[in-house]
């Protein structure tokens, strides 16, 4: 059997300079060929070095804020594999991340630069205004409520689409009397079932606006980007066929890219609403057990995601598919 590349990923960078691509083959041992550019066509890549079969990482060069791609090859020939570093290195924005790149259960895989999801947008510096252009996109969906779009708006024109997660008017944490960190995990479990429940139409029109003919590039942000933004994101994958295991490995990366001085303004918010201080701090980590729950919820409730996005989320199955040949290769 041929020796092929089946896997390859990038590591979070420790510094600017550099970034670590791993691969895994399926066969024999053998030499692979890397290759890095600017963009996810490999056929605009320049080979940077040929790896002696066994090893299975190398370290490649980057410019400080920058983002490259990586392709991956047997030298001996065979179709190359492309990755990049999921998070888009923007200077004042921490958990701008690229969903490309992820493997369906059918082998497929979603494209990279097609659609991302993030954290608010309206700290970007210069230098990230001109890396965000650089993206392409078309379409920028903003997840925040009134209030928080008041008070620091996007610096680009976006569509709001506030993900409730319940009625109109009701406080989260009004009837809630937790005091232990587990305890605001538990809620932060309940405010994702209650997005599935009280957001089904919002999450139907962004997903629909998606699949429109020019609805990608395209970026979904909340806040902090970790717990709207993390349920979107969530479904997303589990409509495209991702594996559970990689959709949650997805929602607890937030953890790694937000910033501790980010979350402070929240906790500060979480307090004024009656919340325990070691419960505020459960409510702002991103517990791999909640969302699982969350996604386990939506499969007791309603069999599967697509009865939920065809069903409550009142999409269309045209657009469903649509969405589908717009965000995986063939």
């Amino acid at each position: 059997m041929r020796t092929t590349v089946v896997h390859v990923e990038i590591d979070p960078p420790g510094g600017d300079d550099s970034l670590v691509v791993r691969w895994r083959l399926e066969g024999e041992a053998a030499a692979v060929d890397v290759a890095t550019g600017t963009s996810v066509d490999h056929l605009d890549h320049r080979h940077q070095v040929t790896v002696p079969a066994g090893e299975t990482s190398w370290r490649v060069p980057r410019a400080p804020h920058s983002r490259i791609f990586v392709s991956v090859a047997c030298h001996q020939g065979g179709p190359a594999l492309v990755a990049a570093e999921r998070r888009i290195p923007f200077e004042a924005v921490t958990n701008f991340r690229d969903l490309g790149g992820y493997r369906t259960r059918s082998g497929r895989r979603i494209r990279w630069g097609r659609v991302f999801r993030s954290d608010a947008l309206h700290g970007m510096t210069e230098g990230d205004v001109r890396m965000y252009d650089d993206l392409g996109l078309t379409a920028v969906y903003d997840l925040r409520s009134d209030v928080e779009i008041a008070e620091n708006p996007d610096p680009m024109p976006s569509r709001h689409l506030p993900m409730l997660s319940r009625p109109a008017g009701d406080n989260v944490a009004g009837a809630f009397d937790g005091a232990t960190s587990e305890d605001g995990e538990r809620l932060l479990a309940g405010i994702y079932i209650g997005q599935i429940n009280h957001a089904a139409t919002t999450i139907g029109e962004l997903f629909s606006a998606l699949a429109e003919p020019d609805g990608l590039p395209a970026v979904f942000h909340c806040h902090a980007g970790k717990d709207r933004t993390g349920l979107v994101a969530a479904l997303l994958l589990e409509a495209l066929g991702v594996e559970r295991d990689a959709i949650l490995d997805d929602y607890e990366l937030t953890a790694r890219y937000r910033l501790r001085a980010q979350q402070d303004q929240t906790f500060e918010r979480m307090m004024k609403l009656g919340l325990a201080p070691e419960a505020a701090a459960g409510v702002l980590t991103a517990p791999r057990w909640a969302m699982r729950s969350a996604l386990e919820y939506l499969d007791r409730e309603y069999g599967n995601v697509e009865h939920y996005l065809t069903g409550p989320a009142a999409m269309e199955r045209s657009d469903l598919g649509r969405l589908s040949a717009e965000l995986l290769t063939a």
